[in-house]
């Protein structure tokens, strides 16, 4: 009898971003074929790496010199 392995979602993470050594990631080749949960578990992860991948964030240059100005302000205080 094969013996099966347990796949965490940190695992799954670690092998769509190459994370994992080759062992780990033969064994999680190998579980694909025959574990369709899996599969579908890392397609749904892989889609979630594709949308951040293609998500930004910006915030306007006011708000980014306000924070700077309180922030060196604070430890210019905090140090007297």
């Amino acid at each position: 009898m094969p013996m099966t392995t347990t796949f965490t979602k940190n695992d799954l993470v670690r092998f769509l971003y190459g994370e994992v050594n080759e062992d780990e990631r033969l064994d999680m080749i190998e579980s694909q074929k025959s574990d369709m949960e899996l599969q579908s578990s890392l397609d749904k992860i892989q889609e979630a790496k594709e949308l951040l991948e293609g998500f930004s964030m910006s915030m306007p240059n006011s708000l980014v010199s306000k924070i700077l100005y309180i922030s060196k302000n604070y430890q210019t205080h905090i140090l007297k």
